[in-house]
């Protein structure tokens, strides 16, 4: 009997596809034992999230980098149509508000690594002109997202610059731009606090949350409740540990606000205790090292660029949420990647992994051709 001839073969990184699976197995059950209710709209946000993977995952991501100017046009409209509209962090669709910071970030670091990779591959460096249009690009959705959201602004805003210093643009142009964001991020929150202690109401969109979880954060006063959250989280926290509830039988998490989203990660933690939640902190360490080792192995600038920049985004979300829910810093409201429930985040993650595995994809079959005897 002929056996059965498989012509399909997953190509891309198995550790990365591991971890995205059980990460997105441990939302589910969080998801569930938090409001059963709605773990049916979260599995049917975790199957887009895999479509999205899997197109991603088939399309040639250099393919796709051919459209990155009209991503750079959608990124810039929809961040307009974000800071008009009347949602909090997003737009409201069929009643529906949805969050897309995620989505606009992304679409302009896809721009910005095509950009400087097109240059590099027609055999040019970043001229001067070509960086300030780079750093103005980043500033300025920079500024448009933190508007409205301040930490997703920031980490793309640091992700940027770790764009630049792995292009090697000069360091008088980087420090500038460091510089510049950091400045303006201390000038504004300083207008907004001396307008706070003066009574004075000066709102510059979120900025004054901001600056009051900032506030909470150093001095602990808790008497406008900016601290409600971490102190539950923290309590969470400290419940689990090395002693959880148990899946579904946690307390804490019902009074935590957002405690599928903001705070996922301590509710799991009061539930299923420290050593799943070292587990997930080492997933995705383990996803950034195997992002970089991909992006080494990637034959040209943009793969390599790109790769870098996927693991150290997504990774960056991540680490940033943890340290919220575990009180190392300040109330942030961002998500962790393929746990927290929402579609738009889930969406994004998915298109981005699914490039991650189509640059490893490609890499593994041109290793395969290299190695081939026939290759000579």
């Amino acid at each position: 009997m002929r056996k059965l001839n498989l012509k399909w073969q997953f190509k891309g990184d198995k550790i990365i596809l591991m971890i995205v699976v059980f990460l997105s197995l441990l939302s589910v059950l969080m998801v569930f034992s938090t409001s059963n209710m709605r773990v049916l709209t979260h599995l049917a946000h975790i199957a887009v999230c895999y479509a999205l993977m899997i197109i991603c995952y088939l399309l040639d991501y250099r393919i796709i980098g051919i459209a990155t100017p009209l991503m750079l046009l959608f990124a810039a409209g929809l961040l307009v149509l974000t800071i008009i509209s009347q949602a909090v962090r997003g737009v409201t669709i069929f009643g529906h508000d949805v969050q897309t910071f995620y989505l606009i970030g992304f679409l302009v670091l896809f721009y910005i690594t095509n950009y400087i990779a097109h240059k590099y591959n027609n055999g040019q460096e970043l001229t001067d002109r070509n960086t300030l249009y780079l750093l103005g690009l980043a500033g300025c959705f920079s500024i448009g997202m933190a508007k409205l959201n301040m930490s997703t602004a920031i980490i793309f805003f640091t992700t940027c610059a770790v764009i630049f210093f792995i292009a090697k643009i000069k360091t008088k142009w980087l420090l500038a731009y460091v510089g510049t964001g950091v400045l303006g991020a201390v000038l504004i929150a300083s207008v907004v606090l001396i307008g706070m202690k003066s009574d004075r109401n000066i709102e510059i969109g979120r900025m004054s949350t901001f600056v009051n979880r900032i506030t909470y954060y150093i001095t602990k006063d808790n008497v406008n409740g900016y601290g409600d959250q971490m102190v539950l989280s923290r309590a969470a926290i400290a419940r689990g540990s090395f002693h959880p509830t148990g899946p579904g039988k946690g307390v804490i998490k019902y009074r935590l606000p957002e405690n599928s989203t903001d705070y996922a990660f301590a509710s799991i933690y009061e539930e299923l205790g420290i050593f799943v939640g070292i587990l997930i902190i080492m997933s995705y360490l383990i996803f950034f090292y195997r992002a970089r080792e991909i992006s080494k192995d990637s034959g040209g600038p943009f793969g390599r660029l790109f790769a870098f920049t996927i693991g150290f985004w997504l990774t960056c979300q991540a680490l940033v949420h943890i340290g919220v829910n575990c009180d190392l810093l300040p109330a942030t409201g961002q998500t962790l990647p393929f746990i927290s429930s929402g579609g738009a985040s889930l969406g994004v993650s998915g298109i981005a992994v699914g490039i991650l595995l189509n640059i490893s994809k490609v890499n593994n079959l041109r290793k395969d051709n290299d190695t081939s005897p026939y290759s000579n």
